[in-house]
């Protein structure tokens, strides 16, 4: 926090531990001193975490006194979405956001998105985003544009259909380039 000082920042929302340690130990202390700065000076609202698979949260929630992780940060898309990622993390109470959300995807599966989005007057991109949403997740994007920002979050006017959201889901799985 000292270090953020210089750019008057005094409060974060939330800390991310990117990349589980090698092992149960290093997750532990890890996580430990994640908790730790979280405490000393009640200037961290949440911990999350990036990329952790099952076994690798369970050593964080094996521990009944260790602050549960708010966010699970993963690739988790149209274009990946293994059978069981949302389900895991839903187990633990842990929220799945989707970093890098539209990469691989409008290349790969823009098309049929855009045939999607024309019953909503949206974009390609907006539909796999609603898709994220729909599916029980959040997400993360980027972009030097503040059109692409506004666009990415003008996702929350429209519902795609059951027969939609199982055409998407079925992209990846089927492999349609």
């Amino acid at each position: 926090m000292e270090a953020m000082a210089a750019g008057n920042i005094d409060k974060l929302d939330m800390i991310m531990l990117d990349y589980p340690g090698p092992n149960d130990e290093s997750i532990r202390g890890q996580w430990q001193a994640f908790e730790d700065m979280a405490a000393k000076d009640k200037t961290v609202d949440d911990l999350a975490v990036s990329n952790f698979s099952p076994n690798q949260l369970d050593v964080i929630l094996s521990n009944p006194k260790a602050t549960k992780p708010t966010v699970n940060q993963l690739p988790f898309s149209v274009a990946y979405h293994p059978a069981g990622m949302m389900d895991y993390n839903d187990k633990r109470n842990v929220l799945v956001q989707s970093w890098s959300p539209l990469s691989r995807v409008l290349p790969k599966y823009g098309s049929t998105l855009e045939a999607i989005g024309k019953n909503y007057g949206k974009s390609p991109a907006q539909v796999g985003l609603r898709w994220i949403i729909q599916r029980g997740a959040a997400f993360c994007t980027q972009s030097k544009k503040k059109s692409h920002f506004e666009e990415d979050l003008n996702v929350f006017d429209f519902m795609l259909t059951d027969d939609e959201m199982a055409k998407i889901y079925s992209l990846a799985a089927a492999g349609v380039l």
